[in-house]
């Protein structure tokens, strides 16, 4: 099988000299082009580097870019590194791609093991083929995929950033995870390369808690069962009107400006909505698939708790797509796949599996409880996109879950919230649309009389 790598593919060709004149311009005389113009004759631009950040002062960092390469690696991989929100991240899609060819990781193993190991997950992509050949549509079938099966994705992240999650892999919570650390200590040599010693300074800067984030075995399997996703909004502030907090805070932006101010539509609709920002909604989505959790996480502009993965296999409780409940045969594939896991992980522990293997148990349809804070410019933007018919199922139904719960708490704003249809007036989609703009349109106008729910 493919080994996992990780490789810098692009990099911003003046990096060091940009961090070096970074590193300069607040204590030297002139323009900001003459003093980079200087630093382009200097020859000890890495040393200034050096210094300036064992200072501290890591921000200079962020002026060199990287453009990161994960191939072959876990989805367990891919999860943690997303958790970094300073990056910019495009992956490889499992609702349209077939992974039936993917492959897995596997872990280091002894022989005894990793033949348990392997046959198993090899079984699951087995039952992922089967599901497919019955008409089962890939967004749904992934779902028996296990944590261990390949990923590929691509990330661009400043400098910083990016040592931040070198660190953090080879030093920090990573660290318990063979996969992780490895990985880590590859992309820290590829970055010695453009930035010398830096990756070295920052280590010794680096303070990790110890035990906290150490893996352990899981002392008991619950049964397998079913469940479905709950969202719960916990809190909205702050208190009062927010339509009116929203007409005050326009007003004060545009005190001094000659056009008329915005209504709250206008607000919604135009390029520079930081009125929403005062807003913020705390909400909780009880048993949401791993699957699903991808397309959250992916909202970076927020606050967002995600237990571990290892979690989901100790929570015991997965989703059933319709589409397999609906089909008796896939129906057995499916939930035999949820209790075929849950037995040959008591087996492989009792058989000695190590804690840091655990996490490649859990399947893409086993679920998690998540904590979200988002302000209300990222709230739009999420209605905009979750609850769009485009969006996946799962995570649609408890977007429009939350805006109906929103619309209950808020109803002369949050009923202007929506897909972007609703918002806009118009699909964005293009030639990918669904074509039933004025359908979306009524629907969510609102009113008791129309459903926020498909039929």
């Amino acid at each position: 099988m493919d080994k996992a790598t990780v490789k810098i593919i692009a990099a911003s060709t003046a990096g060091e000299n940009v961090c070096a004149a970074a590193g300069r311009i607040s204590t030297m005389e002139g323009t900001a082009l003459e003093i980079y113009h200087r630093t382009l004759e200097k020859d000890n631009n890495a040393a200034l580097i050096g210094k300036v950040i064992g200072s501290g002062h890591t921000s200079v960092l962020e002026h060199a870019f990287f453009t990161v390469a994960f191939d072959s690696v876990s989805v367990f991989t891919e999860q943690f590194v997303i958790e970094f929100r300073l990056g910019s991240y495009t992956v490889q899609s499992r609702r349209y791609v077939d992974y039936s060819r993917a492959g897995f990781f596997a872990p280091p193993l002894p022989d005894a093991l990793n033949v348990g190991f392997r046959s198993h997950m090899q079984s699951l992509f087995d039952d992922y083929a089967m599901l497919l050949a019955l008409g089962i549509p890939k967004e749904d079938a992934r779902f028996v995929l296990p944590y261990c099966f390949r990923s590929n994705f691509f990330v661009t992240m400043n400098a910083r950033e990016l040592l931040l999650m070198v660190m953090t892999m080879t030093k920090g919570r990573g660290r318990h995870y063979t996969e992780l650390r490895t990985l880590g200590q590859s992309l820290a040599a590829q970055l010695s390369e453009f930035l010398p010693d830096v990756p070295e300074i920052l280590s010794k800067r680096y303070w990790a808690e110890e035990d906290r984030f150490a893996p352990l075995l899981p002392e008991r399997l619950p049964e397998q069962r079913e469940a479905e996703a709950e969202t719960e909004l916990l809190a909205l502030s702050p208190a009062g009107s927010l339509t009116a907090l929203l007409q005050n805070a326009a007003a004060a932006n545009w005190a001094a400006a000659d056009s008329p101010l915005p209504d709250t539509a206008g607000i919604l609709r135009g390029e520079r909505p930081r009125e929403l920002e005062l807003i913020h909604a705390q909400f909780t989505i009880r048993n949401l698939s791993l699957a699903a959790i991808t397309h959250l996480v992916r909202h970076r502009v927020q606050t967002v708790l995600v237990p571990h993965i290892a979690q989901a296999v100790r929570q015991g409780t997965y989703l059933l797509p319709e589409s397999v409940r609906e089909n008796p045969q896939a129906l057995t594939i499916y939930r035999d796949a949820f209790a075929r896991t849950r037995e040959t992980l008591a087996r492989l522990t009792a058989e000695g599996l190590p804690a840091d293997c655990v996490q490649y148990f859990a399947l893409a349809g086993n679920q998690l409880d998540v904590l979200c804070d988002m302000d209300g410019r990222e709230l739009l933007h999420f209605m905009k996109l979750r609850t769009c018919t485009r969006a996946q199922w799962e995570i649609r139904a408890c977007a429009v879950s939350l805006l109906e719960q929103l619309r209950e708490k808020e109803p002369a704003l949050f009923s202007l919230f929506g897909p972007s249809c609703y918002v806009l007036g118009k699909c964005p989609e293009g030639r990918l649309s669904c074509g039933r703009q004025a359908e979306m349109q009524a629907r969510f106008a609102g009113g008791e009389e129309v459903s926020l729910r498909d039929d």
